[in-house]
């Protein structure tokens, strides 16, 4: 609070053509909020894809031969060309091993046992496959060791081979396949190497002994050339162990960081892959060599949410692609799945051992309060009984030996009712639950019903009651202890309150209370608006932004600020004139004329104020000094105006005062100045007065 509040002014005189303002001036200290702005920076950067595909460019097809040689070494080692020994062009190299469909043995009848030079990996978990299966398909795929190895091809030349699974798989669930794979022992001399490939080919229906594609570069999956048979509406996952680079094969020159050991990519087969680039994507290249005698543990898994395929092969490495549109790619939902294989001028035996085989497995969650219908989300409160159902319906014909599970991790609000589990209406026996503090997990061996709907049910009570609660949860599908399947997530939401009930606040600048705090309840959903009171000696300032809206659950406390109440000019005179006057032969008496008028405001709740007046600087040109000239003029009298303040009026009135009728020339008020003739001159004349409010203590 000010106790008391100055206001200069300038008065002036001016005789004969000059001017002669008195001017004053209004001393404020306004408070300034300062708005901070911040600005945040984001930086965009766009992640190269490094395995993405180059566009696809038309190239000129050329006829790719078989070369026909007495030296054992179908690819010539390079040759300096200083020698006398002639280098064979890289069309020359990349041909020995390409087998054109005329060069293909037609398929004989099949063998009892094809030779093949590796043996089973030690792994109990392999499983038969003879029944998952359709028949072989070109001149070289085997079943063997009783239906545990898959042989593709041995190791001989110009082979290709190919094998489908008998049931197509859905790709709007997830699944997984495992299997080692053997891609031969000839190191540096092995070609061509296999595929494991997701199709949907159309022939696979009416003619599924065609679907197979190209040799040699082609694998079995792809088309070499134009006109030359491809897997249609597929996408492979290549195993390439020879770096096609020549002039009419030249599919893998984009892979420049093989070096010859291999590598492995996702693969479209299409009515022509050889091309000079665009044709691979999600690239490894192999540390060593593929061929090397090695069996190793390929994973494959699909995820449905993101439709992403990701392979990962032991000692090589991982990598994923995202079909954007499976319509697109697959013209389906649905694929069959299997593996191709090929050999040209050079060979390898290709073999896996499959330990999983894909699984479509689909999984629904949901929860029932107190017997209604089932849901995905509910409210309940506590004490409600909720029933949690998993609908799970299972696709693999070798389940049994897998292993099967459901777990569920309750929710600890949640408390199980003990022998409330059944599947298909059945109690589960306490041997097929395990319980670990609110984790469950149910064997499913003694209740699996293959290919269609399993129901199963427990109950639990929910234990709290905390407004606004959210609990979720989901159920798992396991096979072997590996999670292959999550269902969705279900949720139960304890209610909110229909009512808000906040607290409005008056605070100081300092924060403390000068008010009493009122509560103040509304519905939620309904409007609400709350106004600052009205405190002595207080003035309201701001709110916190809130204090008028729609009530909900997240509304909170109000507050209204105030200051201290003040004592201040709200306006007063910046000039008082007198104009332009000749010097005359008498004294010069005139009222002056005020700029602003005059008006005070006392905030304060308490004491009375006192208006002063006084001059700070005589009427003067700077050469000639007339003091005392000033006077202050009302219906009181008049009241000479010096360097001793002058009180012009004293007041106990709040809020705002206006005083400007005491400057009023027209009822003869306000401030006056008279010259004698002895002081008249010729010059502008300016003094200055100052206006004060002074601050009067109460009784």
């Amino acid at each position: 609070m000010r106790n008391k509040q100055s206001l200069v002014f300038l008065a002036s005189s001016l005789f004969l053509l000059l001017l002669a303002p008195i001017t004053s001036e209004a001393i404020s200290n306004p408070s300034t909020n300062i708005n901070e702005v911040n600005w945040e920076i984001v930086e965009e950067s766009a992640n190269d894809q490094a395995t993405s595909a180059p566009s696809h460019s038309e190239t000129l097809e050329q006829e790719s031969s078989l070369e026909t040689t007495t030296t054992t070494d179908n690819h010539p080692a390079e040759t300096d060309q200083s020698t006398a020994t002639l280098e064979p062009s890289e069309q020359q190299k990349d041909d020995d091993n390409s087998a054109t469909e005329s060069a293909i043995v037609e398929p004989q009848p099949r063998m009892l046992a094809a030779p093949y030079a590796t043996s089973l990996p030690d792994d109990p978990n392999i499983i038969p496959i003879d029944k998952v299966f359709q028949e072989p398909i070109g001149n070289a795929t085997s079943i063997l060791e009783g239906g545990k190895l898959l042989q593709l091809n041995p190791a001989v030349k110009s082979q290709k081979g190919a094998i489908w699974s008998k049931k197509p798989i859905s790709l709007l669930s997830d699944f997984t396949f495992k299997s080692y794979l053997y891609l031969g022992n000839e190191y540096a001399n092995a070609g061509d190497g296999m595929t494991f490939t997701l199709t949907n080919d159309p022939r696979m229906s009416t003619t599924p002994q065609e679907v197979i594609g190209s040799p040699g570069m082609g694998i079995g999956a792809y088309s070499t050339k134009a006109g030359q048979p491809y897997v249609r509406n597929a996408l492979s996952i290549e195993f390439d162990t020879y770096k096609n680079t020549g002039s009419s094969n030249r599919m893998d020159r984009e892979i420049s960081q093989d070096k010859g050991n291999g590598h492995l990519a996702f693969v479209t087969p299409k009515a022509n892959n050889n091309s000079y680039t665009g044709e691979h994507s999600g690239v490894t290249v192999a540390p060593t060599y593929l061929s090397n005698g090695t069996w190793r543990m390929l994973t494959v898994h699909w995820n449905a949410a993101t439709k992403a395929l990701t392979y990962d092969l032991e000692g090589v490495g991982t990598n994923t692609y995202v079909v954007s549109d499976l319509n697109a790619q697959f013209g389906a939902t649905t694929v069959y799945w299997g593996f191709t294989s090929s050999t040209g001028g050079k060979y390898q035996e290709n073999a896996l051992a499959m330990t999983q085989i894909p699984t479509n497995v689909t999984s629904q969650a949901a929860l029932s309060v107190n017997g209604q219908e089932f849901s995905s989300a509910v409210e309940a409160v506590k004490n409600d009984q909720v029933r949690l159902r998993n609908t799970l319906n299972i696709d693999n014909d070798f389940i049994e030996d897998r292993q099967p599970q459901v777990s569920i991790d309750l929710p600890d609000e949640l408390a199980y009712e003990e022998n409330s589990l059944t599947i298909d209406g059945k109690k589960v026996a306490a041997k097929d639950l395990t319980q670990t503090g609110n984790h469950l997990t149910i064997a499913l061996n003694d209740y699996l019903v293959l290919k269609k709907d399993m129901i199963i049910e427990l109950k639990t009570t929910l234990q709290d009651n905390t407004p606004e609660k959210v609990l979720t949860m989901n159920f798992d599908y396991y096979e072997e202890g590996t999670l292959l399947q999550k269902s969705n997530n279900v949720t139960i939401t304890i209610p909110k309150p229909t009512e808000k009930t906040v607290t409005v606040f008056y605070k100081d600048a300092e924060g403390k209370d000068i008010a009493p705090p009122k509560s103040v309840t509304g519905k939620i959903g309904a409007p609400y608006q709350e106004k600052p009171l009205d405190i002595s000696g207080y003035v309201f300032t701001k709110d916190s932004g809130n204090a008028e809206g729609t009530m909900t659950e997240e509304t909170k406390d109000i507050y209204f600020y105030y200051r201290l109440g003040e004592l201040y000019f709200k306006e007063a005179p910046k000039q008082i004139t007198f104009g332009t006057e000749k010097i005359r032969n008498q004294p010069l008496i005139k009222l002056g004329h005020p700029t602003e008028g005059l008006k005070v405001v006392d905030e304060r709740n308490a004491n009375n104020w006192r208006l002063q007046l006084k001059q700070t600087q005589p009427l003067t040109n700077d050469s000639i000094v007339m003091p005392d000239v000033f006077s202050f003029v009302s219906t009181a009298g008049s009241s000479q105006i010096t360097n001793e303040a002058i009180t012009l009026l004293e007041s106990n009135q709040k809020g705002e005062t206006d005083l400007t009728a005491l400057l009023d020339e027209s009822k003869q008020q306000g401030i006056q100045i008279n010259v004698p003739v002895a002081y008249q001159r010729v010059g502008t004349f300016k003094a200055r007065l100052s206006w004060a409010l002074e601050d009067v203590p109460g009784n």
